[in-house]
């Protein structure tokens, strides 16, 4: 990531991200109770049982099928219609690598799901989520890679809110469909902004390392 303001902001989201990763994982492993999760899941537990189908497709798209469908048509864009091919790489290993470091942390952590009725199919442990995890990675990477080809300012915003948009619909419905705890979502979040800045200042070093060569 590119110094400057911007490049500022990233350094201040990361130590942010840090903290309640590491924070949200003491608390859970320790047991103790996180008053976050009872404030949140008393505000959604105002949202209508009708509005269940419509979360329940918003959910799928932070499903691996969701995921993979979102990749798949990104490597297309990047590789024959932008040509950036360490971008592509980049992708695939991010999100690859990403849903397995997903998988290992809820093993280690081991927190249960919800004791609620699961509107939802589950079939892994609760912390961090993985919709939130890896969905976070594939979109804000995915944004970030059309806003670096975009010229005017109001399109970088627009993608970034959209991104930005779209990742707090997913985490809302893993909350709604009562498969996940607030604090996964948060988590997920964390631990996902965390292994995109990662990739992204790999992606920024083989791209440099490419062109120079």
């Amino acid at each position: 990531m590119q110094m400057g303001r911007q490049g500022k902001l990233s350094y201040i989201f990361l130590v942010l991200a840090i903290t309640v990763a590491t924070y949200t994982s003491i608390q859970v492993v320790g047991k103790q109770t996180i008053r976050l999760d009872g404030t949140l899941a008393d505000f959604f537990v105002l949202v209508p049982d009708s509005m269940n189908p419509f979360f329940q497709i918003l959910t799928e798209l932070g499903d691996k099928k969701g995921i993979y469908l979102v990749a798949f048509f990104a490597l297309g864009w990047l590789l024959f219609f932008r040509k950036n091919f360490v971008g592509a790489a980049a992708i695939i290993f991010s999100v690859v690598l990403g849903n397995e470091m997903n998988k290992l942390l809820k093993e280690l952590i081991a927190r249960p799901r919800p004791d609620l009725e699961h509107f939802a199919p589950v079939n892994s442990n609760s912390f961090p989520s993985g919709h939130a995890m890896v969905g976070f990675i594939v979109y804000f990477f995915l944004a970030y890679l059309i806003i670096e080809g975009l010229k005017t300012k109001s399109n970088k915003v627009i993608v970034g809110m959209l991104a930005g948009l779209l990742l707090l619909l997913i985490g809302a419905s893993r909350i709604i469909l009562n498969v996940h705890y607030p604090s996964d979502v948060i988590a997920g979040f964390a631990f996902g902004y965390i292994w995109v800045f990662i990739w992204i200042m790999m992606y920024h070093y083989f791209r440099m390392k490419f062109k120079s060569s």
